[in-house]
């Protein structure tokens, strides 16, 4: 007997209430941020702060802020590391088209700025030394 797969809906949070800011707040989950361009940028969500900005019900699921940090073009992730095991607070993965879509435009974006792939690591542009 073949399972019919049934396709995933992903815009829509899963089901639990883990993922909105007030449900992990509750939770004491220790949720972190990561830059995709620049390893060194990373660090804690303060998941108190963006209750009071945003509400207790706003998601971080699938959202990508810029970095934080000053001339960095990254795009943040959000991971939960309150488990044994981390995961990451998305729904996509390279099994859906939208994430390919994503990952080929931010790829064009990076170039267009003189970023550079160098064994699966993001490499920014060389600076002229000064004349």
């Amino acid at each position: 007997m073949q399972r019919k797969r049934h396709a995933r809906n992903k815009k829509a949070a899963p089901k639990g209430g883990w993922e909105t800011v007030g449900r992990l707040f509750e939770n004491s989950a220790k949720i972190r941020w990561s830059c995709e361009v620049s390893p060194g940028h990373h660090g804690d969500v303060d998941l108190k702060r963006i209750i009071e900005a945003k509400g207790g019900d706003y998601v971080l699921i699938n959202k990508k802020p810029p970095c934080r940090f000053p001339g960095c073009p990254g795009l943040v992730t959000f991971a939960d590391y309150s488990r044994v095991y981390w995961r990451k607070l998305e729904t996509l993965s390279d099994r859906d088209e939208e994430w390919w879509t994503f990952n080929d435009r931010r790829r064009d974006e990076l170039k267009a700025l003189g970023w550079r792939m160098e064994m699966g690591k993001w490499v920014a542009p060389k600076k002229e030394a000064p004349a």
